[in-house]
């Protein structure tokens, strides 16, 4: 029996519709995805935290990886942002979103106009994690200030990489090479790539370390509302990479991809661990962290929160809520009554 339920909602407006950029793609539980497009679903993505040297040992609800320790960002999986598939439904609808723009951001790029591209870029980003909050932190779901501060580092990000003229180089020469790789269907409705496939993930590569060593250097990466630790970010772009394009490669071709971008292992079975149960005190979502957790992120609000100080009963209707970690007062997601540490 459930002794703290949070309170019925307010009447809220009419739900908008589903968005337009995704009609027509599948979505979760849809039995006519290829099986090869479901592998990893009974698997954890292997990462170490780079801030305090744990391994990630629980699944993951959403596509941003957090350290099960102190709640660092860690990694990526792809997977789980495209409804539990390895299909690029985000990057389709990413597509939708920007083609219509393409024009104008070819005559930004043209004019050297800065700004201009910013804005449209800010729009795209803007749309994107409206479509796609499960491929974002949870945070933007639930914290427009977050939200806000994600699309403005990922217009800016944009705009560091596609104003440069190396890049814009760099990037006709991948459209042109990705355009050349042969789909080879198979008997499951799946394709394998053919064609010289490592060539283009070598420029991919190269570009993008280019891309993160000019972010590093403007300013742009410490945009990031999440604070990485140094390198994390560069990682989820590989593991992004990797995970779009093992489905469509052999086995032993994988493994090679893998162990290009550093990334051999990625996937382990997940192991059974002795769990606490705690409360997020932000939204009332059960907590399941393992043994020695010091901060989490709550998968459902976003918000990092305090394991390692306990929790403190509500005020009002008695339930244990384990705090914000920069918060000293919250209301209780429960009976809404203001509660303190």
């Amino acid at each position: 029996m459930a002794l703290f339920k949070k309170p019925d909602p307010q009447p809220a407006p009419p739900a908008a519709p589903a968005s337009a950029f995704a009609a027509g793609l599948p979505t979760a539980g849809d039995d006519t995805v290829p099986a090869s497009l479901l592998a990893h679903s009974a698997f954890v993505k292997r990462s170490s935290c780079v801030r305090c040297g744990a391994p990630k040992v629980l699944p993951s609800k959403t596509a941003y990886l957090y350290c099960d320790y102190c709640g660092a960002l860690v990694d990526y999986d792809f997977r789980l942002a495209n409804q539990g598939t390895n299909a690029g439904l985000t990057n389709t609808i990413y597509e939708r979103i920007v083609t219509p723009c393409r024009a104008d951001m070819a005559r930004a790029k043209a004019a050297g106009d800065y700004e201009a591209y910013r804005q449209i870029m800010q729009y795209v980003f803007r749309q994107w994690i409206e479509a796609c909050p499960d491929a974002a932190s949870p945070r933007v779901k639930t914290d427009t200030d977050f939200r806000d501060r994600m699309v403005a580092y990922c217009a800016e990000a944009a705009v560091c990489k596609d104003m440069d003229p190396t890049q814009q180089q760099m990037d006709a020469q991948m459209a042109a090479m990705i355009a050349a790789l042969p789909r080879i269907p198979t008997p499951d409705g799946a394709w394998m790539v053919g064609g010289d496939f490592w060539a283009m993930a070598t420029l991919w590569k190269q570009q993008l370390d280019l891309a993160y060593a000019s972010m590093d250097r403007n300013g742009v990466s410490a945009m990031d509302p999440d604070d990485p630790p140094p390198g994390v970010a560069l990682k989820m772009e590989y593991s992004t990479f990797c995970q779009a394009w093992l489905p469509h490669l052999p086995a032993t071709d994988g493994q090679q991809l893998l162990a290009a971008f550093g990334l051999t292992g990625d996937y382990v079975q997940a192991e059974s661990r002795p769990l606490e149960h705690h409360r997020c005190g932000g939204c009332g979502a059960e907590l399941h962290t393992v043994v020695g957790a010091r901060v989490v992120v709550c998968e459902e609000c976003g918000r990092q929160i305090d394991i390692a100080g306990g929790p403190a009963p509500c005020r009002n209707c008695g339930a244990p809520l384990s705090f914000p970690a920069t918060a000293s007062r919250l209301r209780c997601p429960y009976c809404q009554a203001e509660t303190q540490r």
